[in-house]
């Protein structure tokens, strides 16, 4: 029997399992919005940077394949090698001259000067672009790009004065060619018939580059380090959007300068 005077609205025997439902829903709840607002995104950028990783990955086979042709034959590989692409939604493509590399040089003889268009292999994720351009591999981030693998062009001590500059100029030529969507694809790169030239070797009082391309503050970084390590003297300037002209000279003494070219062509498919 209830006792005298007792009310059933005042009875809160099932008010702590009500109120903690409603803590567990809310705790849910909460727990799903950070997911959803952080966890995904952390998620999406760390596959993002798994599969740049890989494609990184991929360019430097390439990078290795490509110098294996401009090498030259191997004992029963011949000069034609096919580099296996994971494609996995993004675009690969093959772009001859659309960047653009001059040399000048002065000698005994007077001033020489000499261009190509070397063009590039590159692959786009996401507004992410990792590219093969002349011998090197570059990545673009957010605050530019990065060389990450040094091209066929450096500068180095010949001895106590003397320094060497090294010039291989790799020409992609054909068509421009692409490939989207999932899936492998492959490049077939192999060399062309007049493949090797050797465009100069001797000594100069000074040598010019200018390089036309999207990652040209990269390359004058890599030009700036090289020259300086080399203990030459190095300065350059920027013009337009996408060009920089560098001068590399050595006080007092000559350069050793050695100009190649190697003529490839590269395929999609």
């Amino acid at each position: 029997m209830a006792k005298e005077g007792s009310n059933f609205t005042d009875n809160d025997s099932g008010v702590s399992p009500v109120i903690g439902m409603i803590l567990i829903l809310v705790i849910v709840t909460v727990s799903i919005g950070i997911i959803y607002s952080a966890g995904i995104p952390m998620l999406d950028s760390a596959k993002l940077s798994t599969h740049l990783q890989n494609m990184q990955n991929s360019f430097s086979v390439l990078h290795n394949d490509i110098e294996e042709v401009v090498r030259g034959p191997i004992t029963g590989a011949g000069t034609a090698r096919t580099t296996s692409i994971p494609v996995d939604g993004g675009t690969l493509a093959v772009v001859p001259n659309n960047t653009r590399v001059s040399v000048s040089y002065t000698d005994v003889d007077g001033t020489t000067s000499q261009s190509w268009l070397p063009g590039t292999i590159s692959y786009e994720y996401k507004n992410r672009i990792i590219v093969y351009e002349n011998g090197a591999v570059f990545s673009t981030y957010p605050s530019g790009a990065l060389m990450e693998i040094e091209p066929l062009i450096y500068v180095g001590k010949l001895d106590a004065n003397n320094v060497g500059v090294m010039i291989h100029i790799i020409n992609i030529s054909g068509a421009n060619m692409s490939s989207s969507g999932k899936g492998t694809t492959r490049i077939r790169t192999y060399a062309v018939d007049d493949e090797f030239s050797s465009i100069f070797t001797g000594d100069v009082s000074s040598v010019s580059i200018n390089i036309t391309s999207q990652n040209y503050q990269a390359w004058d970084r890599y030009l700036n380090k090289s020259v300086s390590n080399a203990g030459a003297t190095y300065s350059s300037t920027f013009s337009g959007d996408d060009t920089v002209s560098a001068v590399i000279t050595n006080p007092d003494h000559s350069l050793g300068l050695s100009v190649h070219e190697t003529k490839i062509r590269s395929t999609v498919g």
